[in-house]
């Protein structure tokens, strides 16, 4: 038994001995992802985006691999032309930079830290899922994900349009982070459209107390259409639709103070998008 003993206590040395050294020849290991590794050749977008990551806290994704979504989601990554100037046009020009400038406390404390390029849209699960709306990849607030980046081009509409569909995807993050303002839900109770909202028109569906009739399908996506209408119409024409229904107005009402309780004004950034759409050089 003393023997034993005596040898279990030797192996037990080794062991420590063999341990000590086995970490004193580890590498350092730095878990933290560095996309730009000293010694990468960056072309002129990894430039882009490592500028845009040191200003405002935000990386652009476009090179892809299944750490980055996960194992089971398919998507197609945008095309490096197409990518290279929505990034310079869409995500620096029209979205980091005037938040930055007319925004700073939205800009500081609402952003994701990563903005995720999509060339068409992404399957979730399974490649027979179909196209997955945009919420199923932004009810996470830490990162925005685009569609359609290969739709680019430098067409000022689409682009003022697609700036809007920015906000009501990210208007999902905040939903997400905060929840909608405390009573938003219960203002059109029982009046949603659910998937019927297909067989109605946008005209008919500010009449029934929602903005656009995709809005009118559940309380989700009226939150964030109520934030694209602000982004994307002048403030007499979203007050005059907000005034068809006294349910439409009181929820455009909460939402416009919320984002104000964060330090943006949807309307006089509206107004400032206009402005900055026709600077936009190719």
């Amino acid at each position: 038994m003393k023997k034993l003993f005596k040898l279990s206590i030797i192996a037990a040395a080794v062991a420590v001995t063999f341990s000590s050294c086995y970490k004193d020849k580890q590498p350092i290991i730095n878990d933290t992802i560095d996309y730009f590794p000293i010694g990468t050749p960056q072309n002129a977008l990894d430039t882009l985006i490592l500028q845009l990551r040191k200003t405002y806290g935000v990386t652009v994704v476009y090179k892809f691999d299944p750490r980055v979504i996960d194992p089971t989601t398919f998507y197609v990554p945008a095309l490096y032309k197409k990518v290279l100037p929505y990034t310079r046009n869409v995500v620096q020009h029209m979205w980091l930079e005037p938040i930055a400038k007319f925004a700073p406390l939205f800009g500081k404390n609402e952003l994701p830290i990563e903005y995720l390029t999509i060339g068409t849209g992404i399957h979730f699960n399974s490649i027979n899922s179909g196209l997955a709306a945009g919420a199923g990849l932004n009810g996470q607030y830490y990162r925005l994900g685009m569609g359609a980046v290969d739709s680019y081009d430098f067409d000022l509409a689409w682009i003022r349009d697609h700036i809007c569909t920015v906000y009501h995807e990210h208007a999902h993050q905040l939903d997400h982070k905060y929840g909608r303002p405390k009573g938003y839900d219960q203002v059109s109770q029982g009046t949603y459209y659910n998937l019927e909202f297909q067989s109605h028109t946008d005209a008919q569906a500010r009449k029934d107390g929602f903005f656009t009739a995709y809005g009118g399908y559940l309380p989700e996506e009226d939150f964030a259409t109520t934030v694209e209408t602000m982004i994307r119409y002048p403030k007499t024409i979203v007050l005059q639709q907000a005034s068809q229904n006294p349910k439409l107005l009181k929820k455009y009402k909460m939402v416009y103070d919320f984002y104000t309780s964060k330090g943006i004004d949807l309307h006089a950034m509206e107004v400032k998008l206009d402005s900055v759409i026709n600077t936009l050089q190719p």
